[in-house]
């Protein structure tokens, strides 16, 4: 059977293809999306030596992007080289691949973004009177002419992608955009302290950081002056004694700065990793930073980090990603030890770590949780079943409401009950490894998962706030200014009027701070500057969900009970209650189970006892 009678055309003869068609594949390698453009031109930024580098975008990018620096700029005979492919002032020979000092190479930068989009480049080295404006349309030069303009080099890109209507659709809104674009910004704002970063987003100034070479400087201009003031120096040196014969010695210089325990965040996005001078993602590395901490802080936290690795550039490779987002080390496990060292180091002397439900709200009607070391004292073994006092068999409260259960016998035990389907009456005989509650039913046994049971009835409540258009909100006695990161900054300005629908009052201050007035009456006990800080870690981090229900989900699964919270038997009562009278009891608004049913006949069949009559 022929390609064509399996209905598949086949391929064609082999051509070499046009230049045009092979620049836009080019491109499309290298940009993605605005905050790719963004990257590649602040990297060629860094590497002329710029001391301050400004970036301005609008529509996210899409529109407009502006990326100028005051670097040693390029010489007029050479800017038409500079949007040629493969051309680069920073590689000589194969050699330099492997001792590669510089973060762009490639010499594809302009060429790709001139494919995709118009470029306007104005650029003059410090010893031309004069500076030279080249524009470039469709990856072919337009223009070329003299303009006024300071020593550097500026970049105007616009219409990204206007040629290319299929790659523009991937395109997201312009704010999820602009998210992007300031993530790349920050991380080398954080990433080059001695150099000045200014980003304008539509107009507005999202982050200027003051360029003092001063690590902590440019973490106060990004996630604010009290994180910064909390963080501890962090530093390690180790070198492999005896090193092959003809190369360097094996070496490994770690410093930067760390959280304390105390101060964590729901996302691995407060993880900086820096090496030779480049960010980078390494899964290995932040494995290291994070098993530093284990047994400090709460289960699904994470810590604020900036670390910064140096080793021989032979002994680093850079080129192992397209992108170079990823490096590959030669000495991996010297790295990993080196990045450990440092920062167990730094926490040796930090205070004790508070118990990981300390981060649940305050219960007027429990026990105050124990406090630092004390807690791990008193902690209660993970099997350890809650018992409350009422197991001489009360009954059921009156009222309460109840369904039938579905007919037919459960092949596994367990007795699948439609979305809809009510719960009966359930009366709670203890809490399980403090995150499964024990409760008896009318027809058998039923095994309560706390946090989605939980998450499930929060969500309808804020639900029916939410259509009724009155959010239930608990209003602060003093605005709080929390300084955010330029793109959970620029996530409020997309998501506002959805903030403002779940009970979160704010309003933009300059720099990426927000004034919050009030938050969702759900996290009314908690820390409010944490509370928003952590929503909008798991909002960004949201995957499963998408459209309104997303933000009201993530609401409901970060004000829920989690799991390792000591519920008393009045709290157990009151979340079986509520579950009960929730219109789709069986699944959180993730999808996942609420409940387990076990029933009767399928207990007397596992101790082998004959059936019971009723």
């Amino acid at each position: 059977m022929s390609a064509e009678e399996r209905g598949h055309p086949g391929p064609g003869p082999i051509r070499v293809l046009a230049p045009e068609v092979a620049s836009r594949i080019a491109a499309g390698e290298v940009i993605e999306r605005p905050a790719s453009v963004v990257k590649e031109l602040v990297e060629n930024a860094l590497d002329a030596g710029a001391a301050a580098v400004e970036i301005e975008i609008e529509e996210g990018g899409a529109a407009l992007m502006r990326v100028s620096d005051d670097g040693c700029g390029i010489a007029p005979s050479e800017v038409e080289s500079a949007f040629l492919r493969h051309a680069t002032s920073k590689l000589r020979s194969e050699h330099d691949l492997f001792t590669v000092r510089t973060l762009g190479f490639r010499g594809e930068a302009l060429a790709a973004v001139s494919a995709a989009a118009d470029v306007e480049l104005t650029t003059r080295p410090a010893g031309e009177q004069g500076a030279v404006r080249a524009r470039y349309r469709g990856g072919e030069l337009a223009s070329r002419g003299s303009a006024p303009s300071a020593p550097g080099t500026a970049v105007e890109v616009r219409g990204l992608f206007a040629q290319l209507p299929a790659r523009r659709r991937f395109l997201r809104s312009p704010r999820a955009e602009a998210r992007a674009v300031a993530s790349v910004v920050t991380d080398y704002a954080l990433c080059r302290p001695a150099v000045s970063f200014r980003l304008r987003v539509d107009g507005r100034q999202a982050l200027h950081t003051p360029g003092t070479g001063e690590p902590r400087d440019a973490v106060t201009s990004v996630y604010g002056a009290q994180v910064a003031s909390e963080l501890l120096p962090a530093s390690a040196d180790r070198s492999l004694r005896e090193p092959a014969p003809g190369r360097e010695q094996p070496r490994c210089l770690v410093g930067g700065l760390v959280g304390p325990p105390s101060l964590h965040r729901g996302s691995r996005r407060y993880i900086h990793l820096v090496a030779n001078g480049r960010t980078i993602s390494s899964r290995a590395l932040v494995h290291a930073v994070e098993e530093a901490y284990r047994a400090l802080m709460p289960a699904g936290r994470h810590p604020v980090a900036l670390i910064r690795v140096e080793v021989p550039p032979g002994q680093v490779d850079v080129n192992v990603h397209p992108r170079k987002a990823e490096v590959r080390f030669r000495h991996e496990q010297l790295v990993y030890a080196t990045v450990s060292e440092a920062v167990r180091s730094a926490l040796s002397g930090a205070p004790a770590p508070e118990a990981p439900w300390l981060d649940a709200p305050a219960r007027a009607d429990g026990p105050r949780p124990p406090r630092g070391r004390e807690a791990l004292a008193s902690a209660q073994p993970a099997s350890s079943l809650q018992l409350p006092p009422d197991l001489t068999g009360a009954p059921a409260r009156p009222g309460a409401a109840r369904s039938p259960l579905p007919s037919g016998k459960p092949v596994s035990g367990r007795a699948a009950l439609p979305l809809g389907e009510r719960l009966p009456a359930l009366r709670p005989l203890g809490q399980f490894d403090r995150l499964y509650l024990v409760a008896e039913g009318p027809d058998g046994l039923y095994l309560v998962d706390q946090h989605a049971a939980h998450e499930r009835v929060l969500y309808e409540r804020v639900l029916t706030a939410r259509e009724r258009g009155r959010p239930e909100r608990q209003a602060l006695l003093e605005p709080v200014a929390v300084a955010l990161a330029p793109d959970r900054a620029e996530l409020v300005a997309e998501l506002s009027s959805e903030l403002e629908a779940l009970g979160f009052e704010l309003s933009e201050l300059d720099g990426g701070a927000v004034l919050l007035r009030s938050v969702p009456a759900a996290l009314g006990s908690r820390d409010p500057e944490r509370s928003l800080v952590d929503y909008l870690d798991a909002l960004d981090a949201e995957e499963r969900l998408t459209g309104p229900d997303r933000a009201l989900a993530t609401l409901a699964c970060r004000a829920a009970v989690m799991a390792g919270d000591r519920l008393a038997p009045e709290e157990q009562r009151a979340l079986l209650q509520d579950l009960e009278a929730a219109s789709e009891p069986q699944s959180c608004p993730h999808g996942r189970p609420t409940v387990v049913h076990l029933t009767r006949e399928a207990l007397d069949r596992s101790f082998r006892r004959p059936p019971q009559r009723r």
